[in-house]
């Protein structure tokens, strides 16, 4: 899941939510009130639909997590059914290094608890971790909880050529050995990767296969005025032709989906949306952030918890209100934000009356813009170069109004300081 709360990245190719979408939302101050000051009869969340949790993990070490964790869903109790079900369950951020082995098998079960009737069959219940923090024993653990995907990190953004892949080839060998368990990468590249080591690394985790790599890049800006290639841009470029080679789907410029993935077919009906979770099939679903800096989606409002650790293990611990964030989409952007979701989602501009016809005939010269065949006159659609600046593309065609709003911190208290 993306941190929604890190909205601004310099320098950052890869087409994510925070710069792409968030923008188009308002934010303000909130607190999310303990349960004897909540109302008897709370109409929140939509009972009939799906549900997801996401137990997001903060890197930092924050005592007796676990349990705050337990108290947080205690009191959010009035926000879901038990018997709701229950489409997907996921531990996000650092839990390995937060959690222990029997940490994550006592929140498993106790939330096993609270949906002990509403839990499908095919309930997603994924993790993110890493090649050195995962063995045989956290392999074995997941397993036993019936853990079916895990989200793998690797860190790419250093690599010289001659870097090993020993590493990540000893733990994908022993996920052999659980066929059950899915697997999804996310490599962060940058100006050091070499383009070698890079063009190994996507051939070997294509061959395991896996369910979906998402690539995070940033680099350096080299002299524009100079006409020189942003080198991390290169390996943009290198990645969307190695995945293209094989016929994979491509959302964004950064999200890639074997051929039978459920996306490519979203994509094809164009049901596919682009939210803080990646690319998914809804936007209707009501999503439970439990933890640090987490995030919900209660009613199409994003709502993220407070980014300080002390401030949470407080307001949860002596049952206090909890500092928020609200992110609520601007009225007025509404063709915006559907406009950028058909850039993102579908690489097409479905309607030029709403865009900036000026802008239409700048990326033309450039070149970021090409007519799919068979498509409509209004029907255009983003050239390899378009991908490559879809951030750009997205600024360039549907304009926001100047909002500060979304990318100021904001607190309950103002005292209170993330």
């Amino acid at each position: 899941m993306g941190n929604i709360s890190k909205i601004s990245r310099v320098r950052e190719l890869s087409a994510d939510f925070e710069s792409t979408l968030l923008p188009l939302f308002d934010a303000r101050a909130a607190a999310r009130k303990p349960v004897a000051l909540q109302a008897a009869m709370p109409t929140v969340i939509n009972r009939v639909g799906r549900l997801g949790l996401n137990i997001y993990s903060p890197q930092k070490n924050v005592p007796s997590y676990e349990n705050l964790l337990c108290k947080e869903m205690a009191r959010r109790k009035s926000e879901y059914d038990t018997y709701q079900t229950v489409s997907s369950l996921w531990f996000s951020g650092y839990p390995l290094k937060q959690l222990t082995p029997e940490a994550i098998t006592e929140l498993c079960f106790r939330f096993s608890n609270h949906f002990s009737h509403g839990t499908a069959h095919n309930t997603v219940r994924g993790i993110s971790t890493t090649t050195s923090e995962l063995n045989t024993r956290t392999l074995a653990l997941l397993s036993g909880l019936h853990f079916n995907c895990i989200e793998l990190t690797v860190d790419a953004s250093i690599a010289g050529n001659d870097r090993s892949l020993d590493k990540l080839k000893a733990v994908v060998a022993l996920t052999r050995d659980y066929p059950q368990i899915k697997l999804k990468f996310r490599i962060r590249i940058g100006d050091h990767t070499h383009p070698l080591f890079l063009s190994r690394l996507l051939t070997h985790i294509t061959e395991i296969p896996c369910r979906q790599v998402e690539i995070v890049c940033a680099g350096n800006l080299k002299d524009a005025a100079g006409g020189e290639q942003h080198f991390t841009q290169g390996l943009l470029r290198q990645t969307l032709r190695f995945f293209q080679a094989l016929h994979w789907a491509n959302c964004g410029n950064n999200f890639f989906y074997p051929p039978d993935h459920p996306v490519s077919a979203l994509r094809y009906q164009k049901r596919l949306f682009f939210t803080p979770w990646g690319y998914q099939s809804w936007l209707d679903q009501s999503l439970l952030g439990l933890g640090v800096n987490s995030v919900s989606l209660i009613s199409g409002e994003y709502q993220r918890n407070c980014a300080n650790p002390e401030t949470y293990q407080q307001c949860i611990s002596e049952n206090t209100p909890l500092p928020i964030t609200c992110y609520t989409l601007d009225t007025q952007a509404g063709d915006l934000y559907e406009g950028r979701q058909a850039l993102l989602c579908f690489h097409q501009i479905p309607n030029t009356a709403r865009v900036n016809n000026d802008a239409i005939t700048l990326l033309d010269d450039k070149g970021w813009l090409q007519t799919t065949s068979g498509s409509q006159a209004d029907s255009l659609s983003l050239s390899e170069d378009g991908l490559l600046n879809l951030k750009q593309v997205c600024e360039l065609l549907y304009p926001t109004r100047k909002n500060d709003s979304y990318n100021v911190n904001v607190y309950a208290n103002p005292e209170q300081k993330e």
